[in-house]
């Protein structure tokens, strides 16, 4: 049987038309053109097929399921994040002396799941402040590039802030097998004694 090149991917089913993952591509892409022209929209479609065949992605199951209640809180608390940290951004901007405080803070994740790693990295990294600049996937691990480290408790503080993103992750659309084990998992992470005495957990100043 004949395969697609190194993938092993069978031809049929390599050059099948994925329309979600090609729609997904073409909304990026008239994203970045900043334009709804026929053009860009035909160009998009396009260029999204074409990646899906010469670029096939691995397949990514899913177990869980879509929670309208968790999807809206998802939204409104992402809502707020970015105007606190927004506002916040534009007081450092116009304060007279310019200090970010800034330093990079590793972050482990409590959920073994590609598409909850790379959901909690982008929502993230959408807030003004906080940009994940490396992501490994075993174990699940995030680096953050946080500004405005003062508070004694800032490693801390940014690590809730990333549980509490994972958290809504997984209750907007995990399965309840997924919710019971991030519980569990989050208060196993509260009980540890002294959780910052690993010197990867420490701030390193930039």
């Amino acid at each position: 049987m004949r395969s697609g090149s190194r993938t092993g991917t069978p031809l049929r089913q390599r050059f099948r038309f994925r329309p979600l993952s090609t729609a997904s591509l073409a909304i990026v892409w008239v994203i970045l053109w900043g334009s709804v022209s026929p053009l860009v929209i035909v160009s998009g479609i396009l260029l999204g097929y074409l990646i899906g065949v010469f670029f096939p992605l691995p397949p990514m199951h899913w177990q869980g399921r879509l929670r309208p209640v968790g999807i809206a809180i998802l939204i409104s608390r992402l809502i707020f994040d970015l105007t606190k940290s927004s506002l916040r951004v534009m007081q450092l901007v116009l304060a007279r002396k310019v200090n970010l405080n800034a330093g990079v803070v590793r972050v482990d994740l409590l959920t073994d799941d590609d598409l909850y790693q790379v959901q909690v990295a982008e929502m993230i990294s959408l807030v003004p402040g906080t940009v994940v600049i490396e992501v490994v996937r075993n174990p699940r691990r995030l680096y953050l590039h946080v500004i405005d480290l003062i508070a004694d408790d800032a490693v801390e503080q940014v690590q809730e802030m990333s549980y509490g993103v994972e958290s809504r992750v997984v209750r907007a659309f995990g399965s309840r097998q997924q919710i019971e084990a991030f519980d569990a998992a989050r208060a196993a992470v509260g009980t540890r004694p002294e959780p910052l005495e690993d010197p990867e957990l420490e701030v390193e100043e930039t």
